[in-house]
């Protein structure tokens, strides 16, 4: 006889179930007739869902009648009690949320649809399942003696196994005797294996290939040769090297520097000047006995003048004398703009700048701009 206590309770889950149901289509009927949204799918999915949650309660209610009969099929009724539980959640917390209207931050329809979707597809499964337990427990209860089972055949070898066996033809243990070769050596014999199958596909696909290369690259001439590739190569190499340098305004090192007179980059250099290089060479360049740095304003030069020179001695520095690298407080940009400064200032010292050191510098024939920036003072 059933259990009247779970009876009761399979009908008040019923209930609160269709009361659910019912407040969802309060609310859904007190929304605002001006809403931005036609949410009228929304509703349809959440009717949907009420209703498959009645049924699941329903069949939940059948699946334990059965499994009371005699302790038939108890404990798959037992274990299928928390899925079952699941969505009844689920649609709980839906229509708690459906007496509030949602922030305008809150979850959107879009959202609100997924998530219905979702749990519409979980009661489905959970009512395919049921049907399914149903339809067991009560073959069990009519006494239906379960088919006999057919002795299963032998499997065979797995896809992997037969595929190892037919790219490797390596012979099985037992029948090694069959391909030995009587030749014994201190105990070890001698086997006559075949080359495996993947061995000489390869060795086939090389010769292939080889034909198809000298015929494309020696006879037709379709595809270039290596040396041709090579040179190809290196010619994109170097257009890809000259647009990467394009775009690199600090890319500027002692070998590819140039000199320029632009006023905004002399100025710049002017402005790095006077902050960091006034106390050893003076403000105007050109030192004075006092003066720790040599005059730079003059045509002799302890490390050698030009830009790329100086570019060298202000990014490298002098130890020894005291000069500190400024390669790692300024940009390559920055060095040359007071490289730039400085070559501009040629010839400019004022009456109490420093005595000459070092030797006279000409500039090669090669690269004139500095001689031409000299001649022009």
């Amino acid at each position: 006889m059933p259990d009247r206590s779970m009876n009761l309770r399979i009908l008040s889950t019923l209930v609160l179930a269709a009361v659910a149901v019912g407040v969802s289509a309060q609310e859904s009927a007190a929304a605002p007739a001006a809403a931005a949204a036609d949410k009228t799918l929304l509703y349809v999915l959440g009717t949907l869902a009420g209703v498959q949650a009645i049924i699941v309660l329903a069949l939940s209610g059948i699946l334990r009648t059965l499994g009371g009969m005699e302790g038939i099929g108890r404990k798959l009724v037992n274990g299928s009690r928390s899925l079952m539980a699941l969505p009844l959640l689920l649609l709980a917390g839906s229509v708690h949320a459906q007496q509030h209207t949602p922030p305008a931050t809150g979850i959107t329809d879009e959202a609100s649809f997924w998530w219905l979707v979702a749990l519409n597809s979980v009661l489905f499964i959970i009512i395919i399942l049921q049907l399914g337990w149903v339809r067991t427990l009560t073959a069990i209860a009519a006494g239906e003696a379960a088919p006999a089972m057919a002795p299963k055949a032998p499997k065979g070898p797995s896809f992997i196994t037969a595929l190892w066996n037919k790219t490797t033809r390596q012979v099985k243990l037992e029948e090694e005797k069959d391909i030995e070769l009587h030749h014994d050596y201190d105990g070890i014999k001698e086997l006559d294996n075949v080359l495996p199958p993947w061995w000489l596909w390869l060795f086939y696909g090389t010769i292939a290939w080889g034909v198809i290369y000298l015929v494309n690259v020696h006879v037709i001439q379709v595809w270039p040769g290596s040396t041709e590739e090579y040179r190809q190569e290196m010619a994109q190499a170097e257009v890809d090297i000259a647009a990467f340098q394009a775009t690199q305004t600090n890319a500027v090192d002692e070998n590819n520097v140039t000199f320029t007179d632009d006023a905004a980059v002399v100025a710049e250099g002017r402005t790095l000047f006077t902050a960091n290089c006034t106390a050893c060479h003076g403000a105007d360049a050109s030192g004075s006995e006092f003066s720790v740095g040599p005059n730079l304003t003059d045509d002799h030069w302890l490390h050698g003048g030009g830009i790329h020179n100086v570019f060298k001695t202000i990014k490298y520095g002098v130890p020894e004398k005291g000069m500190i690298a400024w390669q790692s407080q300024l940009q390559p940009a920055q060095i040359r703009a007071v490289a730039c400064y400085i070559l501009a200032q040629q010839g400019k010292g004022g009456a109490t700048q420093k005595a000459p050191q070092g030797e006279v510098w000409k500039e090669e024939a090669a690269t004139p701009a500095d001689s031409a920036v000299v001649a022009a003072q």
